[in-house]
C-alpha cells in the first residue's frame, strides 16, 4: 500500500488535477484499490493534521490535487 500512496503523490506532483479514473489507469489500479489509498491520503491525521491530497467532485468526475502538505513531501 505504501508504494501505491507514493506513486499517487508522485503522479499528482507532476500533473495535478487528474481525475480518479486517469490516476487509476496510469498506475494500473482498480477503483477499489485507488479509493482505499485516497482514504489514507485525504485523512486529516497526516502531515500535522492536514491531508496530503484533496478531492473535488464535479458531477460524476472526481479530481485529485496535492495539498501544500502533500507538495512539501514530494521532491
Amino acid at each position: 500500500m505504501e508504494e501505491t500512496l507514493i506513486a499517487i503523490m508522485a503522479l499528482l506532483a507532476g500533473q495535478d488535477g487528474l481525475s480518479d479514473h486517469q490516476v487509476g489507469k496510469k498506475l494500473g489500479l482498480g477503483m477499489s484499490q485507488l479509493n482505499r489509498a485516497l482514504t489514507v491520503l485525504t485523512a486529516s491525521s497526516l502531515a500535522d493534521g492536514e491531508s496530503l491530497v484533496r478531492t473535488q467532485q464535479d458531477g460524476k468526475r472526481r479530481t485529485l490535487w496535492l495539498t501544500e502538505a502533500g507538495r512539501a513531501l514530494c521532491p
